[in-house]
């Protein structure tokens, strides 16, 4: 068993684009395959029900795991 994947900002940022609109899509879920060092590797994104200003429910996609967060050091 090899080390876990995790996602860096930009790999969720671009699968989020890829997502249906989710009030349209009939399951809870969504999984957007990417490519990872010539391994395809799933990114799991959840539907959730909010309730918007006017007291309307609304859904939203959200990722739930780990993400890496890249951040330049000055050398």
């Amino acid at each position: 068993m090899g080390t876990p994947f995790i996602p860096s900002l930009k790999q969720v940022s671009e699968a989020s684009s890829k997502l249906p609109i989710p009030d349209l899509w009939p399951d809870d879920g969504y999984v957007i395959p990417i490519a990872n060092s010539q391994v395809t590797q799933d990114l799991k994104f959840r539907k959730l029900a909010f309730r918007n200003l006017d007291g309307e429910l609304c859904y939203h996609w959200v990722f739930e795991g780990q993400i890496t967060v890249e951040t330049h050091t000055a050398s």
